[in-house]
């Protein structure tokens, strides 16, 4: 993308966001839309209008049609408002990254939870010598050893939750 691109997409994205927000009556998208991101093509032809949609996906599926419905009276506001000389075809997406970072979040969340439960259940080895010097460093490296071990096996169950998830 160009700099002019850019600019445009920023401009798009303040027009649509305010003409939604005040002139569109469809209560579809009142209150559970937010605009993320809109994209123009570097010839101007085309605006990629990224939305995230707050709520399930009976909603997301409502807001898709809403958008489908507004898109003529969208690109007319346009005209009216942006200084080019063509309009972009306006295309909306759904913007799946909140949700997904929600979900990685919630992934690490649980690890970290995880990770902070099994130190707490560690106890001390049974044949720890009476020796503090001696005790404290078999101890360190036990703990680490299980430490590292019990890492690894949650990254790499972290791993595989995400490929599912993605």
């Amino acid at each position: 993308m160009t700099r002019r691109s850019d600019r445009i997409g920023d401009e798009i994205r303040r027009i649509l966001a305010e003409v939604i927000q005040r002139k569109l009556n469809d209560p579809r998208l009142h209150g559970i839309v937010s605009l993320t991101d809109v994209v123009v093509s570097s010839d101007l032809s085309t605006a990629r209008v990224f939305y995230s949609v707050y709520g399930d996906e009976e909603k997301s599926e409502d807001v898709r049609q809403a958008f489908g419905k507004a898109t003529p009276f969208l690109r007319r506001t346009l005209s009216e408002n942006l200084r080019t000389r063509r309009i972009p075809r306006l295309i909306f997406e759904e913007d799946y990254s909140m949700k997904h970072g929600e979900k990685m979040d919630a992934l690490i969340r649980r690890v970290h939870e995880e990770s902070l439960r099994a130190r707490q259940d560690k106890e001390l080895p049974e044949d720890v010598s009476h020796d503090p010097e001696e005790t404290a460093c078999s101890y360190s490296n036990t703990k680490s050893d299980n430490l590292r071990q019990n890492i690894v096996g949650k990254a790499a169950r972290v791993r595989s939750e995400e490929s599912e998830v993605l």
